[in-house]
C-alpha cells in the first residue's frame, strides 16, 4: 500500500525530528576517538618532556609536531578503515548474489530459518520469505544482516569521517599546549596544562553525552578517567627516563 501525501509528510517530519538523533550522530565516534587521542597523546608529550626536564621550546616543537603528524595519521587511518569496511561489504554482497543465483534453494532456507528464529510461523513465515526472495537486492541485503551481521549502508562517507577525526584531534589536542604557546609563568605552566587537559576531557565527555543523549555525567567521567591514566603513565615515564638515562636538555 502506497502512503498518502499526508502520511508521507508526517513520516518526513518524524524522520527530521529530534527522535532520530543529533546531526553529529554519524560522526560522534570520530569526534570522541580523535579528540580523546589528541588530548591524551599531546598531554603525554607535554608530561613526558616536563618530567624529563626539557625546555619550553622543546615542548612546543615536539607537541606541535606530534599534534599534526598524529592528526593526519589518524585521519588517513579512519579513511582507509572505512573504505576497507565498504570494500568488505561489496565483496560479501557479490558472494551472496552469486550464491542466490547458483543455490537459491539453500539461500531461501537460510532466510526461512532466520525468520523462524524471530518467531514467524506458518503462512506469515512463508509470506515474509516469499516477499524477501522475490527481490534479489532485498534478498542480498537480508543475508548480509542475518548471516554476516552487517547493515547495508550506501551512505558511508570516508572523507567526512577522516575530516571529523582530524579536526577533533587538532581542536582538543591543542589544549594541553596552550600554557606553553602563550608562555605563562613557568611556575604555573604545567599545573595549567593539567587543569586544561582535564577540562578538555570533561568537555569531550559532555559532547558525547549531548549527542548520544545517554550518561551525561558518566560519559564525562569515563573519558576523564581514561585520560588521567594516560597522563599519569606519560609523566611517570618521563620522570623515570630522566633518572635512568640522565636526560638534561
Amino acid at each position: 500500500m502506497v502512503l498518502t501525501p499526508q502520511e508521507q509528510e508526517a513520516l518526513k517530519a518524524h524522520k527530521e525530528s529530534g527522535y532520530h538523533g543529533n546531526r553529529l550522530g554519524p560522526v560522534i565516534h570520530d569526534i570522541v576517538y580523535g579528540g580523546n587521542d589528541g588530548i591524551v597523546t599531546t598531554f603525554a608529550v607535554v608530561a613526558g618532556t616536563v618530567g624529563a626536564g626539557m625546555e619550553r621550546y622543546v615542548i612546543i616543537i615536539l607537541g606541535l609536531a606530534n599534534l599534526f603528524a598524529d592528526a593526519f595519521s589518524m585521519a588517513t587511518g579512519s579513511f582507509l578503515s572505512t573504505k576497507s569496511e565498504m570494500d568488505q561489504q561489496v565483496r560479501l554482497k557479490k558472494e551472496e548474489m552469486k550464491e542466490i543465483e547458483e543455490i537459491p534453494d539453500v539461500e531461501r532456507m537460510e532466510v526461512k530459518d532466520a525468520y523462524a528464529k524471530k518467531g514467524f510461523k506458518g503462512e506469515d513465515l512463508e509470506r515474509v520469505v516469499s516477499v524477501i526472495t522475490s527481490d534479489k537486492n532485498l534478498w542480498v541485503d537480508t543475508m548480509l544482516i542475518e548471516e554476516h551481521g552487517l547493515v547495508p549502508n550506501g551512505d558511508e562517507k570516508p572523507l567526512l569521517h577522516a575530516i571529523s577525526t582530524f579536526c577533533s584531534f587538532i581542536f582538543f589536542g591543542a589544549i594541553p599546549l596552550i600554557p606553553y604557546v602563550f608562555n605563562l609563568e613557568e611556575s604555573i605552566r604545567f599545573t595549567t596544562a593539567i587543569i586544561s587537559t582535564f577540562l578538555a576531557l570533561a568537555l569531550l565527555g559532555l559532547a558525547r553525552s549531548y549527542v548520544t543523549r545517554e550518561r551525561l555525567i558518566r560519559g564525562a567521567v569515563e573519558i576523564v578517567g581514561v585520560g588521567a591514566i594516560g597522563a599519569v603513565v606519560a609523566y611517570g615515564i618521563g620522570v623515570g627516563l630522566k633518572s635512568i638515562v640522565g636526560v638534561a636538555l
